[in-house]
């Protein structure tokens, strides 16, 4: 598969992948499960329309987890996703398969989607850069995502620069098809304000993001701040005591995951957008005789919350919802004195890929645990970027004895 943009552009020469959860006209969808096999979209994503206008070449889809629902790399019914560093790892996910391609070479750039770190936390294992925008920055028309209020779509690529160019071209309105936009947000040449200057600029090292990882992921954030501040840049210790306890909120969005995804087949009604028509007829065609090949995570999800209708109807959702804003001030607060707030992307270096014999609950543990310091700007909505900043040696420990 090739498909080619225009012939001038600020994306011409570039290659790119995209996440197996955004549409291309007449190519083939699986959103990494067996429940999309035969789904063809029928047209292509805004994202794709605009990398295309600006010159890009699509190499090709690429992999992503089951339904975009893990931060491991081995849930897609095509197979596991390897570390390109050691094929014994994982490679992070759910954009797994963005991650790796543009890690190894196969392309410049990829497209990612993230509903809790799932650019960020591949990027972190596989060694690349992946931003998580600000929420509502990027349309995600013409994509499958998880649950409105925290879907994100972002760029991935081997260096800053092309970060920055992909986003530009990737980024603004999109007439009114995405409800989650502003329509007076002015995009501006991301590429060209990256000066190299850190002279005054100020960091905020979140202490709650850092204390329980490992010793070489504390070892490598230790040179990271020696080289920060010789490069004229102020870091400082900082406590968000709100960032170590937004557990509960995340859990209770999964029962919004439910609403949205299972019971709403993947577009809640009611939103002032474009909807998926194709896409919501296969997905409830599929449901009524395939539910079998949902992966363990979303069966869990759909029992908790059914379990949690039928208990509370939407109270707890609803209480989580509201408690978004009284996160999301946390961090404003901090960043009224600082530029920008760093931390690891995931507290410890690559895990081994699991068996593929694994128990319902040993899978679900798998998946879970690794976007302790990324699934909270899904709440709030910042933007977050993940940077490699060097390798850490693995430790072999499971990451649940961390949290």
């Amino acid at each position: 598969m090739e498909i080619k943009g225009e012939n001038s552009g600020i994306l011409a020469g570039k290659t790119i992948a995209v996440k197996d959860n955004v549409f291309i006209a007449g190519t083939p969808l699986t959103n990494g499960s067996k429940i999309w096999e035969g789904y063809t979209p029928e047209f292509d994503a805004t994202v794709v329309t605009r990398i295309l206008q600006a010159g890009g070449t699509i190499l090709g889809k690429s992999t992503c987890e089951n339904q975009c629902c893990s931060g491991n790399s081995f849930t897609s019914a095509s197979g596991s996703v390897p570390n390109p560093h050691d094929i014994t790892r994982s490679a992070g996910g759910s954009s797994s398969g963005s991650a790796v391609l543009v890690a190894t070479g196969e392309v410049d750039m990829a497209i990612g989607g993230d509903q809790g770190g799932s650019i960020r936390m591949p990027s972190c294992w596989s060694g690349c850069v992946g931003l998580k925008a600000t929420f509502g920055l990027v349309p995600v028309t013409g994509s499958l995502g998880c649950e409105p209020s925290f879907d994100h779509l972002g760029p991935m690529a081997s260096n800053v620069t092309d970060v920055a160019k992909l986003l530009e071209v990737i980024a603004g309105y999109d007439d009114g098809r995405d409800h989650r936009q502003n329509p007076h947000v002015v995009i501006p040449k991301y590429s060209q304000l990256l000066t190299g200057d850190l002279t005054g600029v100020k960091f905020g090292y979140v202490k709650e993001g850092s204390g329980r990882a490992s010793d070489g992921v504390k070892s490598v954030m230790s040179h990271v701040i020696t080289k920060l501040r010789e490069s004229g840049a102020v870091v400082e210790e900082v406590s968000i005591p709100l960032h170590a306890q937004r557990g509960p909120i995340s859990m209770a969005m999964l029962a919004a995951i439910y609403e949205s995804m299972i019971k709403n087949y993947g577009q809640p009604p009611g939103f002032n957008e474009m909807y998926n028509v194709s896409a919501l007829r296969h997905f409830k065609q599929a449901m009524q005789v395939r539910a079998h090949d949902m992966p363990p995570s979303i069966k869990a999800y759909t029992m908790f919350g059914e379990f949690i209708r039928r208990k509370d109807g939407s109270q707890i959702v609803a209480r989580a919802m509201n408690c978004r804003p009284t996160l999301r001030k946390a961090y404003n607060d901090v960043l009224e004195k600082y530029d920008a707030l760093i931390m690891p992307t995931i507290p410890i270096a690559a895990v081994k890929l699991p068996p593929l014999d694994l128990t319902p609950k040993e899978f679900i543990r798998e998946i879970q645990s690794k976007n302790v310091n990324t699934a909270p700007f899904n709440l709030t909505g910042h933007p977050a970027l993940s940077l490699n900043v060097g390798k850490v040696k693995p430790e072999d420990v499971s990451i649940l004895s961390y949290y």
